[in-house]
């Protein structure tokens, strides 16, 4: 009987603990993208508009601006954002391998696809993973880059969507940004002439009013300006 409760005592920690109970690699990229990617996280603990994800304990939800999410990791600002948009028309394109980038990696498992791209930019990293049509974005140091990939690449595998709730948006017009929408998730920043999310955060994050996302801000603006 007690042999019976420690096996479930331990397989209840594993459940709430999270992921990171497999060996991962303090320097090898490509092996610690693999073996989370493979392992098609289950769990989640975070609800958002129309999706939900798992985040790892050292990282904290700052602010939420529906389908952006500003997270925070030990100094570290990771912008989270889901295209449910992308994702209800199964939109697919393809990610070419950027040979001038410090890194570049096509994502696929499980029929969900995406990249990570790292760009050594004014002495720091600008990571962009993107992933099952959520992305996230970062600038952190070289020696914070294994960590910070690890959390997204936890993070966007674990991206869990409401069908029921996508399909009720979608509904509404406002969230008909496929044709408009300013900010693509499958561009990388070197390909984008527009901005990207950090451009946008940088630009309204202290903005009080009541628009609902980034995008709804920069159309609002424009519509001002003519």
């Amino acid at each position: 009987m007690k042999l019976r409760r420690i096996v479930l005592v331990a397989m209840l920690l594993l459940l709430v603990t999270g992921c990171k109970t497999q060996k991962l690699y303090s320097n090898d990229i490509d092996k610690n993208i693999d073996i989370i990617l493979n392992r098609d996280t289950k769990y989640v603990n975070h609800d958002a508009i129309g999706f939900q994800y798992y985040l790892p304990s050292e990282v904290n939800v700052s602010e939420v601006k529906e389908f952006n999410h500003i997270l925070y990791s030990k100094g570290n600002k990771y912008y989270l954002y889901a295209d449910v948009v992308s994702y209800y028309h199964k939109v697919k394109n393809k990610y070419k391998i950027n040979k001038k980038a410090y890194y570049s990696k096509t994502l696929s498992n499980n029929k969900k696809i995406g990249y990570l791209e790292i760009n050594k930019e004014n002495g720091k990293y600008y990571v962009e993973m993107m992933y099952n049509y959520a992305k996230i974005e970062a600038f952190v140091k070289k020696n914070e880059l294994n960590d910070t990939i690890i959390n997204m690449c936890y993070i966007l595998s674990s991206v869990r969507y409401n069908d029921d709730v996508v399909e009720t948006m979608l509904g509404d017009s406002k969230y008909d940004l496929s044709e408009n929408e300013k900010y693509n998730i499958f561009n990388t920043k070197k390909e984008e002439s527009s901005r990207t999310f950090l451009d946008y955060v940088n630009e309204y994050d202290n903005y009080d009013g009541e628009v609902k996302n980034l995008i709804e801000q920069e159309e609002i603006d424009t519509k001002k300006d003519n």
